[in-house]
């Protein structure tokens, strides 16, 4: 029971996610969106660590669940900055991100309770300091996102942004229709 709770959790943290994702979206845009997925897997990899740093039955099933409603949460708010990647390839995307989850779930698996070089506690510490370096190393990639964004060198960016946009695939552009629907603002898309 205390084991499917780490699964159950999925039921309100996933929309908890994606509630902060869109409340920071309303009031910071992309920059909010990328700090709330930030903050939610930051504090998930905390809890990660704080569970592996354990001393009691009752301190490991409140970091268990802590650390379960931060990690589902990130996945909420990731399945949300998704669609930005590539709207043309969305499937795709969203396949890879899927699968790149289950992926990474597997090998961390595989590096730390595979074999007897690390006890079970300091796998999952490891598994929390893991996630946490993952994590800044997206912010620092965001972070020189913003420093070409600065140098004007994100024009190219912004081109294919309203290319993927006005590309609404082969039925629509056999229509006529190519544009975005309404008045065009980027509200309506």
């Amino acid at each position: 029971m205390i084991a499917a709770s780490f699964g159950m959790a999925n039921f309100f943290a996933r929309p908890i996610g994606g509630y902060a994702y869109n409340v920071s979206a309303r009031f910071f845009g992309m920059r909010g969106r990328l700090w709330t997925l930030w903050i939610l897997q930051t504090s998930g990899a905390l809890f990660c660590v704080w569970l592996g740093r354990a001393t009691s039955l009752s301190v490991a099933i409140l970091a268990m669940m802590l650390f379960s409603i931060g990690v589902q949460a990130a996945c909420g708010a990731i399945f949300g900055i998704v669609p930005f990647v590539s709207h043309r390839s969305l499937g795709i995307i969203l396949g890879l991100t899927g699968a790149g989850r289950n992926f990474g779930s597997g090998l961390t698996q595989l590096i730390f309770f595979s074999s007897p070089r690390f006890h079970i506690a300091d796998g999952l510490s490891l598994m929390g300091i893991m996630g946490m370096v993952f994590t800044h190393l997206v912010a620092f990639i965001d972070f020189r996102q913003w420093g070409k964004k600065l140098q004007g060198l994100h024009e190219g960016s912004l081109k294919f942004a309203e290319n993927s946009i006005s590309e609404r695939g082969r039925k629509a552009a056999l229509d006529g229709a190519s544009t975005s629907p309404g008045n065009g603002n980027r509200a309506d898309v």
